[in-house]
């Protein structure tokens, strides 16, 4: 209670010096531009009402810095994607408590702000109106200064995400009991506690005109080979969509054009699984918003093994997943033996 009582007086603090604007629906929404950002703060603004059409969750609080003498600033942020507590205490009151010089110029603005942010981290420097959008939408909180043709935006992603569970389709009574969720960044710091390498590495690229999505290829330098990395990089590149909402849209379209019925790419919710196959020199795909991971290239044997078989003995999880090859094999061509078996009859 405390803590919260401490947390409410702060925050009421800084909303006597910033100035929340409401949304106006008068405007219609935009492309985004792709003239240069202005110098005037008030057009900066403008620019982003009428781009997001005036949505009601995308938050404009002005307010100004300096003691002696008063800029006017912003922030913009995204409600639902920011960590709100950390906009306040890590981004807004640095701001608002430091001295801002007299004779600052544009080009030291920027290393001015990154110094009072040093606590928040992921600072970068925005010049134009895409990148501004893509770190806005990305959970990002954006800094315009007046008189300041550039941006700033700082990590303060947030938000509601669900809890580790256990994965429902793939249950183990012997393993981890912890499955990916629909986060991004916390299903690659899953693999990460598994494989503390440092050769493990990841590319993140977005997909999706509309949508862009986080895409993520993650795979260990030295044991994968480089022919099939430079491979699913190149696939992914190709992909010209509109919007990836599941594992499922990149499957379908880099997967191979064959005849088969058999799926050519695994999946899985199950992040011993997922470093397993990294072990073993494939490549997992991660996208952000599902917690199926797809692991390329597949192999047909790979859909006969169980959770277990990681956690078996060799000779043991060997046997049991040739048992399994047969009996999907003596099931599948059962219905033909009875029907030769009955012209056979006839006969």
């Amino acid at each position: 209670m405390l803590f919260q009582w401490g947390m409410g007086r702060q925050k009421k603090q800084i909303n006597d010096r910033v100035k929340q604007e409401g949304p106006d629906h008068s405007g219609e929404a935009t492309d985004v531009p792709q003239e240069p950002m202005s110098a005037e703060l008030a057009v900066n603004l403008d620019i982003i009402r009428q781009t997001t059409g005036q949505s009601s969750d995308v938050v404009i609080r002005r307010f100004s810095l300096g003691q002696e003498k008063q800029i006017n600033a912003a922030i913009v942020f995204v409600d639902g994607l920011v960590d709100e507590k950390h906009v306040y205490e890590f981004l807004l009151t640095p701001l608002l408590e430091a001295s801002f010089p007299l004779s600052l110029t544009e080009k030291e603005s920027f290393p001015w702000i990154e110094q009072k942010l040093a606590a928040v981290g992921g600072v970068k420097h925005v010049i134009d109106w895409e990148h501004l959008f893509l770190e806005l939408f990305s959970g990002e909180t954006i800094i315009l200064l007046d008189g300041v043709p550039s941006a700033v935006s700082a990590s303060t992603k947030g938000g509601q995400y669900r809890a580790i569970e256990e994965p429902q389709t793939q249950l183990a009574v012997r393993g981890p009991r912890e499955g990916f969720t629909e986060s991004l960044r916390a299903n690659t710091a899953m693999i990460r506690r598994r494989i503390k390498n440092p050769n493990l590495w990841l590319e993140t690229m977005q997909i999706g005109t509309v949508t862009q999505t986080d895409v993520a290829i993650m795979y260990i330098k030295g044991i994968a080979n480089d022919e099939v990395i430079e491979e699913v990089r190149a696939r992914l590149r190709r992909i010209d969509t509109d919007s990836v909402l599941e594992s499922g849209y990149i499957e379908q379209l880099i997967e191979d054009q064959t005849f088969t019925t058999f799926p050519t790419i695994y999946h899985t919710e199950r992040p011993d699984v997922v470093a397993a196959n990294l072990l073993e020199g494939r490549i997992a795909i991660l996208i952000q918003g599902t917690p199926f991971i797809l692991i390329v290239p597949a192999l047909f044997i790979q859909f006969f093994q169980a959770v277990e078989d990681y956690y078996s003995r060799f000779d043991i999880a060997t046997a049991l997943r040739f048992l399994r090859v047969l009996i999907f094999f003596s099931r599948s061509s059962r219905p033909l033996f009875i029907l030769l078996r009955r012209r056979s009859i006839k006969k």
